[in-house]
C-alpha cells in the first residue's frame, strides 16, 4: 500500500503598526488574501478589521496633533 502525498498549505500572518503581511502557498499580496479569505475567512476578516482600526487610530491621533498643535 502506498499513501498518496498530502498536501501542505501555509498561511502565514505578521501584525505590525504598518499593517498587515500576509504570505498563503509562497504568494504575497492580493493572491494571498483571496487564499487566505477561501480558507480561512474569519481570519481574513479579524485582519481585516484589525488594519482599519489601526489606520482610523493613526487619523485620530495625528488630526489631534495637528488640531491641537495650532492651537
Amino acid at each position: 500500500m502506498t499513501k498518496e502525498p498530502t498536501e501542505i498549505r501555509v498561511v502565514s500572518l505578521s501584525f505590525g503598526l504598518g499593517g498587515v503581511r500576509i504570505r498563503a502557498d509562497g504568494r504575497t499580496g492580493w493572491a494571498a488574501w483571496r487564499i487566505l479569505r477561501r480558507d480561512h475567512p474569519r481570519v481574513a476578516r479579524a485582519a481585516a478589521v484589525y488594519l482599519v482600526t489601526v489606520v482610523s487610530l493613526l487619523v485620530v491621533i495625528v488630526t489631534a496633533a495637528v488640531l491641537g498643535g495650532a492651537q
